[in-house]
C-alpha cells in the first residue's frame, strides 16, 4: 500500500543550479579563477568539496587542501546568504505546488531529501516545510559509500518513520539518485530532462516536474505489483 511520497529537492521541488554557480564564481573570482557556466554544467550534483577539487584541478591551480575547504566553507556561506534572501515559493517548480496538494489530499506524507545541508532552509524559503512530514538535511544518495551491510541515510529516514521502502514512490532527477530508489525497493519515477540515460533506470519517468500526474504515478505504482504477481 502506497504511505509515501519522496521527494529530491535540487531538480525535482526547485532548481538551485543558478544559486550554486553564482556562489562558486564569486568565492573562485577572489583566487584568479574564472569559472563559466559551461564549465559548471560538469560539476553539477557533486559534493561541494570534490566540487572545490575539480574546479582547482580543471585550472591547473596548486593549493593546499586546507585551501581548498577554505574555499568550500565560504562558497556554502555565501550560497546560504542567496538563497535565505533570494529563494521564494515562486522558485518551486511549474506542477510541483500541484502535486504536493494532491498527495496530501490522498493522506501520503511527503519526505524530501537532499544531499545539502541546507534542505530545511531551502524547503522554508520555498514556503513547503511544514507540509512535508519530514526534511533530510544530510546526504541520502551514494550507498556505494557505505561499508556493506550498513542501511544507507535514505533507508535510515524510512525507518525512523516506520515506512517500508515499497510503500514509497520517489521523485528524481538524477540517475544515481534513480539507482538508489531502485535498490532500496522505492518505485522510482525520473525526472528526465531529455537525458535519455535516466529513462532506462527508472520505474516511470516524464521529461519535466510539470507533466508529473498523481494518479497516472500511482496508477504504474500499483500496475507494477501486478505486474509482479
Amino acid at each position: 500500500m502506497l504511505k509515501a511520497i519522496i521527494f529530491d529537492i535540487d531538480g525535482v521541488i526547485t532548481n538551485l543550479s543558478f544559486f550554486h554557480f553564482i556562489a562558486w564564481k564569486s568565492v573562485f573570482s577572489f583566487h584568479d579563477i574564472v569559472l563559466n557556466n559551461d564549465e559548471w554544467e560538469n560539476y553539477r550534483g557533486l559534493p561541494r568539496l570534490a566540487t572545490a577539487k575539480k574546479i582547482v584541478e580543471h585550472h591547473h591551480k596548486s593549493m593546499s587542501d586546507d585551501k581548498i575547504l577554505s574555499i568550500a566553507n565560504k562558497k556554502n556561506d555565501l550560497f546560504v546568504h542567496l538563497i535565505k534572501y533570494g529563494l521564494t515559493p515562486k522558485d518551486v517548480m511549474n506542477g510541483i505546488k500541484q502535486l504536493i496538494d494532491d498527495a496530501i489530499t490522498r493522506g501520503l506524507q511527503l519526505i524530501a531529501i537532499s544531499s545539502s545541508a541546507n534542505a530545511v532552509l531551502e524547503m522554508k524559503c520555498l514556503g513547503l516545510f511544514d507540509k512535508f512530514t519530514y526534511v533530510s538535511s544530510y546526504s541520502t544518495k551514494r550507498t556505494s559509500n557505505f561499508d556493506k551491510g550498513q542501511q544507507s541515510p535514505l533507508l535510515q529516514s524510512l525507518k525512523k518513520l516506520n515506512i517500508n521502502p515499497s510503500e514509497c514512490i520517489g521523485l528524481e532527477d538524477d540517475v544515481e539518485g534513480i539507482i538508489e530508489y531502485k535498490s532500496a525497493n522505492v518505485f522510482a519515477v525520473a525526472i528526465a530532462n531529455y537525458h535519455e540515460s535516466i529513462k532506462t533506470e527508472a520505474d516511470y519517468w516524464v521529461e519535466l516536474p510539470e507533466q508529473i500526474v498523481l494518479e497516472e504515478i500511482i496508477f504504474n505504482y500499483y500496475k507494477k505489483d501486478t505486474s509482479n504477481d
